[in-house]
């Protein structure tokens, strides 16, 4: 809760380097997962992929992405990206809880009013943000960047950057991404997806599909 981080900030101002790590550790098996992430990415401790990219909700996660049709490491993806697994994350645009999603999202995919309560639920919120990815994948071919792109930026945003005629690769197309936060958010979560895929057992490496790739001009 709020006053349980500010204690915790507070802490971390009166830590060297080493015990800081030793805080994130601590805060990592206490299942605090989003202050584990920020504070290994503080004291630059970056080897650990176990620790800075655990699996909360894993349940969660992986029963709704299956549901909606999207890779599991994907949704690990977005959430990690999103909130770093903080169940409570409020933003200042609005978004709100694991997957950070807008109410007026929420309520377009529900067919009715969903409050604060229900998006701070992560069961309830994975399974609104799994079927938001499902819906972005529909909107964008069931292409999986453009998608992610989508979830930053919008897709009708995203579809005014797809090439005006012929195909364009991945890694060209995602630098005339003209919103900065968006390419770099694309770019992490295609990182992470990657991370996550070895995280679940698959030894293969994206990149190599993802490097092939072409961007479909506007349709």
């Amino acid at each position: 809760n709020l006053s349980a981080r500010r204690e915790w900030y507070y802490l971390q101002s009166n830590l060297n380097e080493q015990q800081k790590v030793a805080a994130a550790v601590l805060a990592d098996q206490q299942g605090w997962h989003a202050q584990a992430i920020f504070g290994f990415a503080r004291v630059g401790y970056l080897d650990d992929l176990d620790k800075r990219f655990p699996m909360p909700f894993d349940n969660e996660v992986q029963v709704n992405a299956e549901k909606n049709d999207v890779d599991v490491a994907w949704a690990f993806a977005i959430a990690r990206r999103e909130s770093s697994f903080m169940a409570d994350a409020a933003s200042g645009a609005g978004a709100l809880g694991l997957m950070q999603l807008m109410p007026g999202t929420a309520h377009y995919l529900a067919k009715k009013k969903v409050n604060r309560k229900v998006l701070f639920d992560p069961q309830q919120n994975v399974e609104l943000g799994t079927q938001y990815m499902r819906y972005l994948l529909d909107k964008m071919d069931n292409n999986p960047v453009l998608a992610t792109a989508s979830y930053n930026a919008g897709w009708r945003k995203v579809k005014e950057w797809q090439p005006e005629m012929g195909t364009m690769p991945l890694d060209v197309w995602i630098e005339t991404i003209p919103y900065k936060e968006t390419r770099n958010y694309v770019k992490a979560v295609l990182a992470y997806q990657q991370i996550y895929h070895q995280h679940l057992g698959n030894k293969d490496n994206m990149f190599r599909d993802w490097v092939k790739m072409q961007i479909a001009p506007k349709s």
